[in-house]
């Protein structure tokens, strides 16, 4: 194919375009036969029951292109494998996945109606000499093949995902900050039902102090629906990845959020033990009180070009209205997304500071004697000797503490390096040189040490 014109499609596109005219364009005429076949004189009622069914009979036909599509991108596969595997004599290397076949079928279904508008032209061409209904047919199917098959000779395809791609960017944001405003407003329902019912006993001084504390409730309660959608959202997208196919669109973005920190502990704490949906909650309350702020602006703005609300247009309040929701999708898109996914994601590695960076590393051919004699079940690992020459560490400073983390001893890390690095808590099993496990805070000199942050 290099000596392939540049400016034609390949043969696999001019197929690909007369397969989804000629498909969409025969089940048209199957299910609407008036539009191409009036000479044959139906009855009058029979005419009109058919056209009152245009649109859709249309949107059928160009349903039907996905399962069409899938199954030629089937058959096709399969018959490279059978050819494959009688060249070689053996069963196929590779195969196709599903997902595969049914993204033909949709990428299909979003290059026919541009096809049907591109094509325009070529049909009218071609409809010029022809006086039936029938060469019409084939105009129309010869017509949006040429147009099918340049659209995907450029990769119209490649284009429609870079679009939809930039508005799910802009739709993702705009229904999570729907979520910020409506969370506190579901979980603090019952707060507002109780005002009502209590207001007509509420003496009119202590109206004030009421409305102070039904923001605050509505407050809380908010942060704690925050907290509970975080950490369903966690067990939601565990479940999922489990499920999910492996060749199958976001596959490896599902498996990369159960790598983070939030999904991994979601799975062995509680909500309310579970920090990090906390401070997911405490990231939303702050965006949220950032939104009402900018509305606050807007609003003031708003009042100084169009006066009083009272006054403004319909026309004014649309383009007031676009304005606050472009800043807010703005906001949560270049900060609040960001600094939501760093503290789901968690540090993998405490930063070291300076002082630490002057401390010498453990010795590396101890820790892999020791990982060695770990994997073959040996529980009790003997420090490797060092030279006589070699200086001595402080005690403080020596690499002799050992972590119990699946099923194994890791180590040795200095008691620093056991906080900061391993970032271990007082129920974690450590033990010093060949003395017995113990949890973290049943040795009161890193129960000490690790208060000492």
């Amino acid at each position: 194919m290099n000596n392939w014109p540049k400016f034609l499609p390949l043969p696999a596109s001019w197929a690909k375009g007369f397969a989804l005219s000629s498909g969409f364009w025969l089940i048209v005429s199957v299910l609407l036969p008036g539009y191409y076949y009036y000479s044959y004189r139906f009855s009058t009622a029979y005419w009109r029951s058919i056209r009152s069914y245009d649109e859709g009979a249309i949107a059928f036909a160009w349903l039907c292109q996905i399962p069409l599509f899938a199954f030629y991108h089937w058959g096709l596969a399969k018959f490279a494998e059978w050819v494959e595997s009688r060249s070689q004599n053996q069963p196929p290397t590779v195969t196709v996945s599903p997902w595969l076949h049914w993204r033909e079928g949709f990428i299909a279904f979003a290059t026919l109606p541009a096809a049907i508008v591109m094509g325009i032209p070529a049909i009218a061409f071609l409809m010029l000499p022809l006086r039936d209904s029938s060469g019409a047919l084939v105009a129309l199917i010869i017509g949006t093949a040429i147009a099918s098959a340049y659209l995907y000779h450029f990769r119209f395809a490649r284009l429609l995902k870079i679009l939809v791609k930039f508005l799910w960017i802009f739709y993702a944001q705009l229904l999570k900050i729907l979520q910020l405003l409506l969370v506190p407003t579901l979980t603090g329902m019952p707060f507002f039902v109780l005002t009502f019912v209590t207001a007509p006993m509420v003496p009119k001084q202590l109206l004030p102090l009421t409305t102070f504390l039904l923001v605050i409730s509505v407050f809380l309660s908010g942060i704690v629906g925050y907290a509970a959608l975080q950490y369903w959202s966690a067990h939601l997208v565990n479940w999922a990845a489990k499920w999910w196919p492996a060749h199958s669109p976001g596959y490896s973005r599902v498996q990369a959020r159960t790598a983070w920190k939030h999904n991994k502990t979601a799975a062995t704490q509680s909500l309310v033990r579970h920090t990090t949906s906390w401070h997911l909650a405490a990231n939303d309350t702050t965006y949220l009180i950032y939104f009402n702020l900018s509305a606050i602006v807007f609003g003031a703005i708003g009042s100084v070009l169009f006066g009083e609300p009272s006054t403004w247009s319909e026309t004014e309040e649309e383009m007031l209205g676009s304005a606050v929701a472009l800043v807010w999708v703005a906001q949560w898109h270049f900060w609040g997304w960001r600094r939501e996914v760093e503290i789901a994601r968690g540090k993998p590695e405490a930063k070291k500071s300076s002082r630490d960076r002057n401390l010498p590393a453990a010795d590396p051919i101890e820790v892999e004697l020791n990982q060695l004699v770990a994997e073959f079940g040996d529980a009790r690992m003997k420090p490797v000797r060092k030279p006589a020459s070699a200086t001595k560490k402080p005690k403080s400073q020596q690499a002799q503490w050992y972590v119990f983390r699946s099923g194994k001893a890791e180590g040795p890390y200095t008691k620093r390096q056991l906080r900061d690095v391993q970032q271990i808590t007082d129920r974690t099993k450590v033990r010093r040189g060949e003395a017995e496990w113990q949890r973290a805070g049943e040795i009161p000199e890193l129960a000490q040490f690790l208060t000492e942050k």
